[in-house]
């Protein structure tokens, strides 16, 4: 699982974990939990701290992803229905047309297990048989598309910057075949997002990075990459 490392983003009249008494112990044990470390030592620390105990990230909670039919691009409605004929909307003819939308959430919890924020990855994408109700046929007719990430239940420790990664590869015309669930397959959609972790007490003391890579089948997608320290 990779983590991103840790940012200490002072800023001026704002005093950090090391200035503090005990700071320097502080500072470790808030270094250690935002990059999935801790020991029960540092747990101990953060406890003990009203202010950490609220807001130092220490475990990650991945939601289940919330599957809808969705709309292709050309304007018609995506099918679930798997008799009727339909054009790709970049050119191709097919055949049972399925256009989905997922959306991700990663949610950082902190000690207490308040809620700093949840992250979404969200896309749709379209597949069809290009023979009549031969699945091996099946391929894709729309790459991913209203590709975006958003924040819930965000919490004034939160600062989002900027994408750190913005990826996809799902390139119309290519092969899904029986592969209803995205696994193994080479398509897929990533991205990654940036956020600084920031209370008045302790400065900026952390940047972490929310991020998923879901690899794209018929009708679902499945986590090649996700985490969010």
């Amino acid at each position: 699982m990779a983590t991103a490392a840790l940012a200490v983003l002072g800023h001026p009249g704002i005093a950090s974990a090391a200035d503090k008494p005990g700071g320097a112990e502080v500072e470790t044990a808030i270094r250690h939990a935002v990059n999935g470390k801790a020991t029960p030592a540092d747990l101990a620390i953060i406890k003990n701290d009203p202010q950490l105990a609220r807001t130092v990230p220490v475990s990650v909670e991945v939601g289940k992803a919330v599957y809808r039919k969705a709309e292709a691009p050309s304007g018609k409605a995506g099918a679930d229905s798997r008799s009727s004929a339909a054009a790709g909307p970049a050119g191709l003819t097919g055949f049972q047309e399925l256009c989905r939308n997922v959306d991700r959430p990663l949610t950082l919890k902190s000690y207490l297990g308040d809620t700093l924020y949840t992250w979404h990855h969200t896309f749709s994408w379209c597949t069809a048989n290009q023979t009549n109700a031969i699945e091996a046929t099946r391929v894709i007719t729309a790459s991913p598309y209203n590709r975006s990430d958003y924040f819930t239940e965000k919490t004034s420790v939160a600062y989002p910057q900027g994408l750190v990664t913005d990826a996809t590869f799902a390139p119309v015309g290519g092969p899904i075949g029986f592969n209803p669930t995205g696994a193994g397959s080479p398509y897929y959609s990533h991205m990654a997002r940036a956020v600084n972790l920031c209370i008045a007490q302790y400065s900026c003391y952390a940047s972490n990075l929310p991020q998923s890579k879901l690899t794209i089948g018929r009708d679902t997608v499945t986590v090649a990459i996700e985490n969010a320290l």
